[in-house]
């Protein structure tokens, strides 16, 4: 569960920014979106990203990326052109060091961790343990270049210390959480339930992000399954339910000779693969006791009269695929309680179809997850019974760079329309389009 993100010198954020899930407590309305982490803490389970384009609202998706990629893979920054994730629009670029760092829940402990990263070094690297109704804050290590200091109290021997040196020297662009989950060499555990969380409890969807492995993944999760067949007759897309379809390989190669020949490689090799299509998952393809089988995702399309038709995923819209995309996510966040970050979630959805999805969410209420959002949705915001005042943040650029700030800010009385007050500028973060206004 996440509980604060701050980003300075990131793409659009030169000034340091921070994003947080601490609700306003005077606010009684939608009582059940509080979550109390760890039996203690306050924390909205949910959250809306509004900003116009070019904002910079995607960017706070980007740096969750950035920071989860980088504490669990070591070769991160070597595989990235680092210079482009820099705030560029002033003199002295890349002089000062990018700073993200996030605040988080897990297993009934909270956690900051942080990351300066200049073009040349780690400048710091610090994972903490946080205790945040006392306002204290224990070093789990920390790590300034090639050097680590680790918790108080805690005698670390000679040898460890030197083992961590050299390997931060062989690889000083990778971070030491990352190594340490590969050379465990740290021995305090709260390093492995950090990286745990990283990789475990937090889901990011991008605007282009599709589930490679659809098909398996709902193949493999029974109650997944059960789940989106519940979900996906509300969409209201004409679908009734939809199945997994398993055929023997050979046979259905014969009748789907184009698709068959697409498969890329030597298929006699391949044991299991998902095979794509226009970021749509078409198929999957798995050896089994010796024979290859193919499945497919198959839906109860509704005709006339009540007639079902059973159609592939070829025949469904790009509304509809991401959407199906989005089901997992939402099973992550109200099941599971991980925490979903979805950028751009109105893409190829109709507004009826994003209010659904979010509703769905928002009146779950025995949910422990989250589900952070950014969105042109406007509709939303009017929608009291689904969003509360301070799940709402706003993305908006001064002097080149960008800034966000809560609607929670603005000091209006409840039958204030949120809505009309951001289509009339009341709290920025929108931009008037005028491509007739001639120039000069």
């Amino acid at each position: 569960m996440i509980l604060r993100i701050i980003l300075k010198n990131f793409l659009s954020f030169d000034n340091e920014v921070q994003f947080d899930m601490f609700p306003n407590m005077k606010r009684t309305f939608l009582s059940s979106h509080i979550s109390m982490a760890a039996g203690k803490l306050p924390i909205l389970k949910m959250a809306a990203i509004y900003g116009s384009n070019g904002a910079g609202k995607s960017n706070i998706v980007k740096a969750l990326e950035f920071i989860r990629a980088f504490a669990l893979d070591k070769d991160f920054i070597k595989n990235i052109e680092l210079q482009k994730f820099f705030y560029l629009l002033k003199k002295d670029a890349m002089r000062d060091p990018i700073y993200l760092a996030i605040e988080f829940e897990n297993q009934n402990k909270f956690y900051f961790y942080e990351i300066e990263i200049s073009q040349k070094a780690i400048e710091k690297e610090g994972l903490y343990e946080t205790f945040p109704l006392d306002g204290k804050i224990e070093c789990i290590f920390e790590r300034k270049k090639l050097n680590v200091e680790f918790a108080d109290g805690v005698e670390v021997e000679e040898a460890i210390a030197d083992a961590t040196k050299r390997l931060l020297a062989k690889n000083p662009m990778s971070s030491l959480l990352s190594l340490n989950g590969e050379f465990p060499i740290i021995t305090d555990s709260r390093c492995k339930f950090a990286a745990k969380w990283f990789k475990a409890q937090l889901e990011i969807i991008g605007v282009h992000s599709f589930l490679p492995t659809l098909i398996e993944l709902l193949r493999d999760n029974k109650l997944m399954m059960a789940f989106a067949r519940k979900l996906i007759y509300g969409l209201e897309v004409g679908i009734n339910d939809m199945n997994l379809m398993e055929s023997d390989f050979d046979q259905w190669a014969k009748n789907h000779i184009e698709i068959a020949s697409s498969i890329p490689g030597d298929i006699d090799k391949v044991k299991s693969m998902s095979l794509n299509a226009n970021n749509m998952p078409v198929l999957a393809i798995n050896m089994e006791d010796g024979v290859r089988k193919v499945y497919q995702l198959m839906f109860d399309n509704i005709g006339k009269q009540g007639y079902v038709g059973h159609l592939d995923t070829s025949s469904q819209s790009d509304g509809t695929l991401r959407a199906l995309t989005l089901l997992p996510a939402l099973y992550y966040a109200t099941v599971q309680s991980k925490t979903v970050v979805v950028d751009e979630i109105n893409c190829c959805l109709s507004p009826t179809m994003v209010k659904g999805i979010v509703e769905f969410f928002s009146k779950t209420e025995d949910t422990k997850g989250q589900l952070i959002f950014t969105t042109h949705e406007e509709q939303l915001l009017d929608e009291r019974d689904i969003l509360r005042s301070d799940e709402i943040w706003f993305v908006d650029k001064k002097e080149g760079a960008s800034i966000m700030y809560s609607h929670n800010d603005f000091k209006e009385h409840h039958t204030i329309s949120p809505m009309r007050g951001y289509k009339e500028g009341r709290y920025g973060a929108i931009r008037y389009v005028n491509l007739l206004q001639k120039n000069g």
